[in-house]
């Protein structure tokens, strides 16, 4: 037979199991997002969210416009149906389509998390202002935002070079050089890189950049679907090699 202080305590118990699962019906379809949300900001940086994180270019210029009578048809546009038309074209700076499909893929995969459209500019524009976080779209032979985070003491994991035989990614502690383009198969690399920002705490440099074309807007594609994958780690490296014209072919290398 239940006594008054038993009937009280089971009561006490319905009570609170009742009202803990109130609260997780609540919480339950939120719980996911959040998670997600906190791995985004863990690997990302808390900026990920703000205008304090922007996916640089890098640009060029037409080098034929540099010369004392450029041609004012600099470029061809060829219609499926084999007609083919000259154009004036840009005078100012130009992007390529490797660079266009990098900024598609990360856009896509951040944007869902965003509540304002992802910052996207030049690499010349994004130097004068460094206190943030970037992602560098390009070798650092065409990105100025590339070329200063590989340059960083933060850096030991990998760089580009160039000798005789051409351009190369090395691994900085085995020394091991990618070569891309060679027989039978041909194939370009590409970096991903995460580093902080040291000049400013919590901001961080991503780099995605390959030999070729291919290999940056791989390395993009990789970095853009495969982040919850990657190390949570504050600084990391890795090679991808990427089949020529197909960006989602790009697959992690292991170096020496």
């Amino acid at each position: 037979m239940m006594t008054g202080r038993d009937i009280w305590i089971s009561l006490g118990i319905n009570l609170f199991a009742g009202v803990l699962i109130f609260v997780l019906g609540l919480a339950w379809p939120i719980l996911p997002k959040s998670y997600r949300m906190w791995k985004l900001t863990r690997f990302w940086g808390r900026g990920v969210l703000g205008d304090d994180f922007v996916i640089a270019y890098g640009s060029l210029l037409d080098s034929r416009l540099a010369e004392q009578s450029p041609p004012q048809f600099r470029f061809l546009k060829r219609f499926h149906d084999s007609r083919t038309v000259t154009v004036a074209g840009p005078t100012g700076p130009i992007v390529g389509d490797s660079e266009i499909r990098s900024i598609s893929y990360l856009a896509s995969s951040l944007g869902r998390f965003r509540p304002r459209a992802l910052g996207v500019i030049r690499d010349a524009e994004a130097f004068g202002h460094l206190n943030r976080s970037f992602v560098a779209l390009g070798s650092p032979s065409s990105n100025e935002i590339t070329d200063l985070a590989l340059r960083e003491p933060a850096n030991a994991f990998l760089r580009f070079g160039q000798d005789n035989e051409g351009t190369y990614i090395e691994h900085v502690s085995s020394g091991q050089k990618m070569r891309g383009f060679e027989p039978p198969i041909l194939r370009d690399y590409g970096i991903v890189l995460k580093i902080p920002n040291a000049r400013f705490q919590g901001h961080h440099f991503f780099v995605c950049a390959g030999l070729g074309e291919w290999g940056t807007s791989g390395a993009a594609w990789y970095l853009a679907t495969k982040w919850e994958q990657l190390s949570q780690d504050p600084s990391f490296g890795l090679v991808v090699d990427v089949e020529i014209g197909s960006d989602e072919s790009a697959r992690k290398i292991a170096l020496g």
